[in-house]
């Protein structure tokens, strides 16, 4: 199907194209009315213990803060880690998510090459109202310091030796993201022109042929001919 064939199937279903052109037009109401989401990202840091009683046994690499960051990553998320992403910037909010908590343990390497040698945790959280987004971030950073107590208490750490879950902001910064609204009405108008001109093809493509009409003298020939092709019976015959 050319271009002039679909200009005039978009003729002949008309209807189809003013249904499409008003969802369309719907969906674009949808798109400028979407409400922001508010997002705020800050750190957990695990510091581990220190003073001049006591060394510090984590000052060496081998007994590092690494695996123990794992571990409370793994707790909080209950054995099912948010998605590994090459890039420590990437946000839970770009990934589609609008509302929720990710906790997770910075990848520093790359997608196919991970490297988890951070001492902190990522958190995330998006909500509707700022309100909601300081809510979760206080309620995780005490949830975050919960668990740390309690995998030390089950390993029998004493208290001058334990590690404590440090938020890098009491009150983390929470700021509105809406994306580009230019290219979502650029992509919805596609969308709906790109729909609307397939249901016009699929209609064509479906719509029943119909059969030439015959030429002015065919028919009064066609009849003749009919009728010398009978062989017509004599009297004889019939009284026989």
């Amino acid at each position: 199907m050319t271009a002039r064939d679909l200009l005039a199937a978009a003729l002949r279903r008309w209807y189809v194209v003013v249904l499409g052109a008003a969802l369309t037009v719907g969906a674009f109401a949808v798109v400028q009315r979407q409400a922001p989401v508010f997002f705020t990202q800050y750190n957990i840091v695990i510091v581990g213990p220190s003073g001049e009683e006591h060394s510090n046994v984590l000052e060496h690499p081998r007994y590092g803060l690494q695996p123990l960051v794992g571990v409370i990553s793994t707790d909080l998320n209950e054995g099912h880690p948010p998605l590994l992403t090459g890039d420590v910037d990437a946000t839970m909010v770009g990934m589609g998510e609008r509302a929720g908590v990710q906790v997770r343990v910075p990848n520093l390497g790359t997608q196919w090459r991970p490297l988890f040698s951070a001492n902190y945790l990522d958190v995330q959280v998006a909500a509707a109202t700022p309100e909601e987004v300081q809510a979760l971030a206080t309620e995780t950073s005490a949830r975050v310091a919960e668990l740390l107590e309690q995998r030390q208490d089950e390993l029998g750490v004493p208290t001058n030796l334990r590690a404590l879950a440090v938020p890098s902001s009491e009150d983390p910064i929470v700021y509105p993201m809406a994306g580009s609204r230019s290219r979502a009405l650029a992509a919805t108008g596609l969308t709906g022109v790109m729909l609307t001109a397939a249901l016009v093809f699929w209609l064509e493509r479906w719509r029943p042929r119909r059969r030439p009409a015959p030429a002015p003298g065919a028919a009064p020939v066609a009849a003749a001919g009919r009728r010398a092709l009978v062989r017509r019976r004599t009297r004889t015959e019939v009284l026989a």
